[in-house]
Formats: C-alpha cells, sequence, structure tokens
C-alpha cells in the first residue's frame, strides 16, 4: 500500500471542499465535442497548493433557481462534464474529455431541489453493503466517486438548450453546479 508525498496513507482527506459555479443564460455554450478550456466552468483544480497530491469528488449534484411554471411548457438545459486532464501520449498539451452529459429540469417542481450527476463506480471498498443473493451486489453496494490527479480540473460547459426542451431553457436566474470532496 503507497502513500502520498505528505506521508498520508491512501484517502486520508486533508481538506474537504463544496465548490460550486453558477451558470446562466450569460454563459457561453461550448461544442459537446471539442469544447475551449476558456468556455467551460471550473468546479475543482487539482495541484493549486504543493502538498495537493490529489482529489476525490464524492458529490456533484446541480440545483435550480429557475421557477418557470408547471405549466410554462417543457424548459430544459444540457451540461457536459468534463476532466480536463494532460495528454498521456504528450504530457506538454492537454485535452477537455467528457465523462457525462446531463439534462437539467428547469420547471417550478424542480427550484431549489437537488438534481443528482451519476459518477463513476469507485474502487475503494465498500464495509457491510451489497446482498449476495441480488443479481448484482458488487453494483449496486458500490460508492461513486471520481479521482482527480495533480494537474486535472473538474469543469462544466453548458450545451445550450436541451434537445427535449420545447419552451426554451436558461434564464439569467440560471442553476448551480456543486461539487463536493476532499484534497489529500
Amino acid at each position: 500500500m503507497s502513500s502520498t508525498s505528505t506521508n498520508k496513507q491512501p484517502m486520508m482527506i486533508d481538506r474537504p471542499f463544496l465548490r460550486g459555479a453558477s451558470i446562466t443564460s450569460a454563459t457561453a455554450t461550448v461544442s459537446p465535442t471539442n469544447p475551449s478550456f476558456g468556455n467551460l466552468v471550473q468546479l475543482v483544480r487539482v495541484g493549486d497548493v504543493p502538498s495537493e497530491d490529489a482529489a476525490i469528488v464524492e458529490d456533484l449534484f446541480i440545483v435550480s433557481n429557475e421557477g418557470y411554471p408547471n405549466d410554462g411548457g417543457v424548459r430544459a438545459c444540457a451540461l457536459g462534464i468534463y476532466v480536463y486532464a494532460p495528454n498521456q501520449a504528450n504530457p506538454s498539451t492537454a485535452s477537455s474529455l467528457l465523462i457525462n452529459k446531463v439534462t437539467v429540469g428547469l420547471s417550478g417542481d424542480t427550484e431549489g431541489l437537488i438534481q443528482r450527476i451519476e459518477l463513476p463506480k469507485s474502487i475503494a471498498p465498500v464495509p457491510a453493503v451489497g446482498d449476495t443473493n441480488l443479481n448484482r451486489p458488487v453494483e449496486l453496494g458500490a460508492n461513486e466517486s471520481m479521482y482527480l490527479e495533480k494537474g486535472y480540473i473538474l469543469a462544466v460547459g453548458y450545451l445550450g438548450d436541451s434537445p427535449v426542451a420545447e419552451s426554451g431553457g436558461l434564464s439569467a436566474s440560471g442553476i448551480t453546479v456543486w461539487a463536493q470532496g476532499g484534497f489529500y
């Protein structure tokens, strides 16, 4: 079992974080497949402090500030969740890698409610969960989290109105995207 450069055991969080960013109709839209880094909204940067070896994002969620009435048509926006990471084949370059696309409902019923974004399954062991009688005990008993190495940036890209939107998308009220986790 390895430790970090500050001699901590794996996954011993030094500094918990809760980072948020607003996205409104004034936020620049990005190309889903090749977004410009300057137009992405950064949530978590790893390595700004020399003692940061990595980070774990345990929860990623959205809160809508939009108060559209339920009978005002279908309103939704689309977001891309990206990890801006060094290119392993050419470390002097980096690229934005899409990890999830999300449609955010903007009706009155979702105003102020947490809308969770699915994260990858973690490889960390989960104590006392899972029922071996189930068909998928490991998958159902797993945690979701995302490990970010030093130099990685977790970012959000505004993709514009969602394809399911019939009556428009974001206004100036917008949404807030949150990331919760910790540095180690």
